[in-house]
């Protein structure tokens, strides 16, 4: 006679299940990886592609050279809103900045007059002017040896500071001392003489 049907009970179906999906993953598993790993290493290529175009990088300190500068990211850092507010509030990193954008610009103009005329700013009424200018030489000079002496401790220089400022400062002081190197070894070569830093008795610039 007919044989009674029998029904699968639970068990059963289950392991016919994981029977099964075991059969589809060994057959589908090394495609399913390949397409993974490729999808990821597109994303990370992508990603990659962005980092670059920023002009940043998760290593950047790492990877970047002790002497090499990022001047134009520096300055492409500086959020002028956060800047204005952090120096209304008195933030120290953002006065410094601020002083040392200052002592670039009197530094840069003093180097242009020593490169045209053989001397720097005149003394100006009460010294005025040549105080700004040694001031201003002492400011840069003093970023560059603070960032100096920092980057071969920590292997970065100066914080970026409220609003990226004091880095940009930074990197218009290392600029700024570079070009002060040069118009030196010109002033030497074009007039054979260093300016003194104060009007001295006989001196060639300024004289008392």
């Amino acid at each position: 006679m007919f044989a009674r049907a029998t029904t699968p009970t639970p068990i059963a179906i289950r392991r016919a299940r994981l029977k099964t999906d075991a059969r589809l993953c060994r057959r589908h598993a090394p495609g399913v990886i390949r397409v993974t790993s490729d999808a990821m290493h597109r994303r990370q290529s992508a990603r990659s592609v962005i980092v670059i175009a920023n002009g940043k990088s998760d290593d950047a300190d790492e990877d970047r050279g002790f002497f090499e500068a990022d001047l134009a990211g520096d300055l492409a850092s500086v959020d002028g809103n956060e800047y204005v507010d952090s120096l209304r509030a008195g933030n120290v990193e953002a006065i410094a900045g601020t002083v040392v954008l200052v002592a670039c610009v009197v530094t840069s103009f003093s180097l242009w007059t020593l490169f045209s005329s053989g001397c720097g700013l005149p003394p100006g009424p009460f010294g005025v002017f040549g105080a700004a200018e040694g001031v201003s030489y002492l400011a840069v000079a003093g970023t560059v040896v603070a960032a100096t002496v920092k980057k071969f401790k920590t292997g970065s220089g100066l914080p970026a500071g409220p609003g990226g400022v004091l880095g940009g400062a930074e990197g218009v002081a290392f600029l700024v001392a570079l070009v002060g190197i040069g118009v030196g070894v010109h002033q030497l070569l074009e007039y054979g003489f260093v300016p003194e830093a104060v009007p001295t008795e006989g001196g060639k610039c300024f004289p008392k």
